[in-house]
């Protein structure tokens, strides 16, 4: 698989899986290929960075998760954790993609490891970059604060400088590369009729997937996938994953975990060429712990 063209031109497409229309754009790059999968609430665009980076080493693809970006918009019943994972299965194989190299941000991070530990043929080795992992069986880890939170999230904006202002100085976007931010608060809004930009991934979807979090059991799919998968924690991320390294570890033979210095739940904003770096060597296999 390969495509010529600017390295930071990517170009779009469209199509359908279980029902919704996925936006996804071809990075393009030669060699096996590789798909990047966001965080909820964003959008494949902003992981440019390491999209064009890893296209030394393979063909990339991003997409726009239901709901959010340029794809289709459902309806809050057809939101969910196991509805990301399903559509990821299907746009490989609607895409044809099979052993795919993965890299997957927060909420994305687990559709992928998901995916991998049931179908191998597809995944054939999965980055989890700070993948949410929630205790499905303790009840005091409800997202009931966070999904309220969001409710009440701003969604427009008079200017993307006005939405730019607003964010650079507040977290957690205070932490990211000053492009990203830009990138996410431009493509990550449409504008209206009034002229001002508009979440294109509305407070509501989002909450609902946040409210979802404890209906899938993300961590048993890790637990469970055999190909080789690296995850990834930031050093002062306050996302629970962390508490299951020594577990996910001991639990088998080909997952490894990493925690990056200096970073948070952000990382792949806030340093997007370690997480390049990182990802090129354990696609390449080349990738060793450190120590």
């Amino acid at each position: 698989m390969s495509r010529n063209g600017p390295v930071d031109e990517p170009t779009g497409g469209d199509i359908t899986v279980n029902g919704i229309r996925l936006h996804y754009l071809d990075w393009g790059g030669d060699g096996p290929p590789i798909v990047i999968l966001h965080a909820t609430g964003f959008l494949g665009r902003i992981y440019q960075p390491i999209a064009s980076s890893l296209r030394t080493i393979g063909h990339v693809f991003t997409y726009d998760q239901r709901g959010h970006g340029d794809s289709g918009t459902p309806s809050l019943d057809d939101v969910g954790w196991d509805l990301t994972a399903n559509d990821l299965e299907g746009f490989l194989i609607a895409m044809g993609i099979k052993g795919a190299h993965a890299l997957g941000h927060s909420a994305g991070g687990t559709a992928i490891g998901a995916v991998a530990s049931r179908r191998p043929d597809l995944i054939s080795k999965a980055l989890l970059a700070e993948p949410v992992i929630v205790d499905v069986e303790d009840e005091q880890s409800g997202p009931q604060e966070l999904f309220q939170r969001t409710l009440r999230r701003k969604r427009t904006y008079d200017s993307v400088d006005g939405m730019y202002r607003n964010f650079e100085k507040k977290p957690p976007y205070d932490t990211w590369r000053r492009e990203i931010l830009r990138d996410y608060c431009e493509f990550g809004t449409s504008e209206n009729a009034d002229g001002k930009r508009v979440l294109k991934c509305p407070p509501e979807i989002e909450a609902q997937v946040y409210l979802t979090a404890r209906d899938f059991d993300g961590l048993s799919a890790i637990l469970r996938t055999e190909v080789p998968t690296l995850l990834l924690f930031g050093e002062k991320s306050d996302s629970p994953g962390i508490a299951f390294k020594d577990r996910i570890v001991t639990s088998g033979m080909n997952r490894r975990v990493l925690v990056i210095p200096d970073t948070g739940h952000f990382m792949p904003m806030e340093n997007p060429e370690e997480v390049a770096r990182i990802a090129t060597e354990f696609f390449r296999g080349s990738w060793r712990p450190p120590g």
